[in-house]
């Protein structure tokens, strides 16, 4: 029997937004740094596929391998607050959150900094929702350690994880022996045919 739901954040819980690049724009521009920002915002992505986990001196570090200019962590931080003020309110995934919360504990599974994905949670009116977000300062998925703490104190068998990256978020839960529900939005190949919703309402259908 189901007791906790995982979500992934990014793109289940908030879709991504070309308009959330703004972050990194303005920070650059407040501290003059002379690097393109899709140059940046790509070397940040990549960072999530060379380290276990997120520390902001080894992003600085890592980022300032491959830049003409030299950031901080003051400007990571300025970043963050800034990345974590943009978000959108969809009444969609609210009405779906209301519904789930009554049946479900509900947590949330990210693999960015904690603390600006709380803000865009408050900002979106749905952190309230959620018992728990763990960030990835610890572990980052598809490490199956992440995966057990967002399980917390409930059994593998107990819990289900919903999310949009096939590898990450579908294959490393049930690398772990997660239950799974695979957000695919964009329609893409579903190899292992484990269930899948196309719409997030379609939750309350399956749920």
């Amino acid at each position: 029997m189901i007791k906790r739901i995982i979500f992934d954040l990014d793109n289940t819980l908030i879709m991504w937004k070309d308009e959330y690049l703004e972050a990194i724009k303005t920070a650059i521009k407040e501290y003059k740094i002379v690097d393109d920002y899709k140059y940046l915002s790509a070397l940040i992505d990549e960072y999530d596929n060379e380290f276990r986990y997120y520390d902001k001196k080894l992003m600085v570090d890592f980022i300032n391998k491959h830049i003409k200019s030299k950031i901080t962590i003051e400007f990571l931080d300025r970043f963050l607050n800034l990345f974590g003020s943009m978000s959108d309110k969809s009444i969609e995934v609210i009405d779906i959150l209301e519904y789930l919360s009554k049946k479900y504990e509900l947590v949330v599974l990210t693999n960015w900094f904690k603390e600006p994905q709380c803000n865009r949670l408050k900002k979106a009116k749905i952190y309230k929702y959620f018992k728990e977000v763990i960030g990835g300062e610890e572990y980052m998925k598809p490490d199956k350690k992440a995966f057990k703490k967002a399980c917390g104190s409930n059994k593998i068998s107990e819990c289900l994880m919903i999310g949009d990256d096939y590898n990450k978020d579908i294959k490393g839960a049930l690398e772990v022996g997660l239950s799974v529900i695979y957000f695919n939005y964009k329609k893409n190949d579903n190899p292992l045919q484990v269930k899948e919703i196309k719409e997030f309402k379609k939750l309350k259908e399956v749920l």
